[in-house]
């Protein structure tokens, strides 16, 4: 008879995720806050308009999520007020006459022309132009006075001049012609520039998710997001190695919180009992004092629970195991063996219906939520009998393979069918390697 659990573990932590996700947005508002002062420099260096500043906020590294929400609410005004700034500014550029066109002749050609002929036809004409040119400069000052400050900052000279074009069209169709052609050319430099911003903008982003990624992934795809032209194919790659990052912080709260649980229930837990399940290690814990609260004799000395992390995945394994020397090899079956057998039994459903339960709520607490994904109920098997050199040799101890590395999850989780079951075999009991701890627990056990 013996018990085991399955979990999927999870852990947000609510803050983090806030500062991510903040962080985020502001490095979006830090990345247009360029953008908008470069269009502040250009407009102002070609139009000597009037100054806009545009104030780049920063914040530390170590800003809490109250401090970045601040921080983001700042920079969003700060671009608007100087969108809003810019755009009347370019609408005084476009709107102006230049100096050397505000005296218009009074007459011209063709109405010299016309002189010459049809007097009337030739004036209708010029009044049709006359009216064709104003509502196309009417028209292209207000396409430039939406889309200026969006275009890019060396075209606005080209766009001047067509505008002056404009001004100066001798006939419908020259100005219809002109205002078709303004209008392009200030499409494609809007989404020329707009491309840019949004790609500046994902570069900025990417840029600041990787500094939640491991060391190696940051170093690697910072480079990589740097020098890419579209940094759009990496995003994948960029999320899945924060998520790796995100899984390995997070494997270290859920060993420090099953430490934290079990030392709270007298279980027998070490110093380095955390930083061994999370590198991807197993730890068998002997009950300790906390057998006591199942009464007097009903959990006998050399039971303990064996924890496994697995290295891949949310995953987390409980196995009731027990020590290698509690006698389980060397019984051979009969009446003596029976009654340990009911006595297994009182043990695995004292772990089933009172531990593992107790476990599970106080780590909710603490904000890890094990979901039991499988679980072998009591009275199925008998107790697995630990690995060699995985139970402790003073009371606290660590799993570790043969090999000296971790003990895997999956050696863990086929622990029952792999064990010795208890008073089922007959046999040399195999002796137990000299090991040390670095557990300091003060009792001994008797051999």
């Amino acid at each position: 008879m013996s018990n085991s659990a399955a979990y999927e573990w999870s852990y947000v932590d609510v803050e983090a995720e806030r500062r991510r996700e903040l962080r985020a947005q502001l490095a979006q508002e830090t990345a247009r806050s360029h953008h908008l002062r470069g269009q502040a420099k250009s407009l102002r260096r070609a139009y000597r308009t009037a100054k806009i500043d545009v104030d780049v906020i920063t914040v530390p590294a170590s800003a809490d999520s109250t401090e970045l929400a601040l921080a983001l609410d700042s920079a969003r005004r700060i671009n608007q007020q100087a969108e809003a700034e810019l755009s009347r500014a370019a609408a005084d550029v476009w709107s102006l006459v230049p100096a050397e066109t505000e005296e218009q002749p009074t007459a011209r050609p063709a109405t010299a022309r016309a002189a010459a002929g049809d007097g009337r036809t030739a004036r209708a004409g010029e009044e049709r132009a006359a009216q064709v040119r104003a509502a196309a400069l009417v028209e292209a000052e207000a396409l430039l006075e939406r889309d200026g400050p969006a275009c890019e900052p060396e075209e606005l000279p080209l766009f001047a001049r067509r505008l002056e074009a404009l001004r100066q069209a001798r006939s419908a169709e020259e100005a219809r012609t002109l205002l078709h052609d303004l209008g392009v050319r200030v499409h494609r430099s809007t989404q020329r520039q707009r491309t840019a911003a949004r790609t500046s903008a994902l570069r900025a982003g990417l840029l600041d998710a990787l500094e939640d990624a491991a060391p190696e992934d940051r170093r690697r795809l910072a480079a990589a997001v740097a020098e890419a032209d579209d940094p759009a194919g990496l995003e994948g790659e960029v999320a899945r190695a924060v998520a790796r990052a995100d899984a390995a912080r997070g494997r270290s709260v859920v060993a420090d919180t099953l430490m934290q649980v079990l030392r709270e229930r007298d279980y027998a837990v070490g110093e380095d009992f955390a930083d061994l399940l999370a590198e991807s290690g197993s730890v068998v814990v002997p009950f300790g004092e906390a057998a006591g609260t199942a009464g007097d004799g009903v959990v006998p000395d050399g039971y303990g629970v064996r924890v496994a992390l697995a290295a891949d995945r949310r995953g987390l394994t409980t196995v009731l195991v027990r020590a290698p020397e509690s006698g389980a090899e060397e019984r051979v079956g009969g009446s003596a063996g029976h009654a340990e057998d009911r006595a297994d039994g009182e043990v695995q459903r004292w772990f089933c219906d009172t531990q593992l339960p107790t476990i599970e709520d106080a780590a909710r607490e603490h904000g890890v939520d094990l979901a039991r994904t499988s679980a072998l109920p009591p009275g199925v098997r008998p107790t697995a009998v630990a690995p060699d050199g995985s139970w402790p040799d003073n009371g606290l101890a660590h799993d570790r393979a043969p090999d000296g590395g971790p003990a895997t999850d999956e050696r863990a989780e086929h622990e029952e069918d792999q064990a010795v079951p208890a008073g089922r075999r007959r046999g040399k009991k195999k002796a137990r390697p000299s090991r040390s701890t670095t557990y300091g627990q003060d009792q001994t056990r008797g051999r």
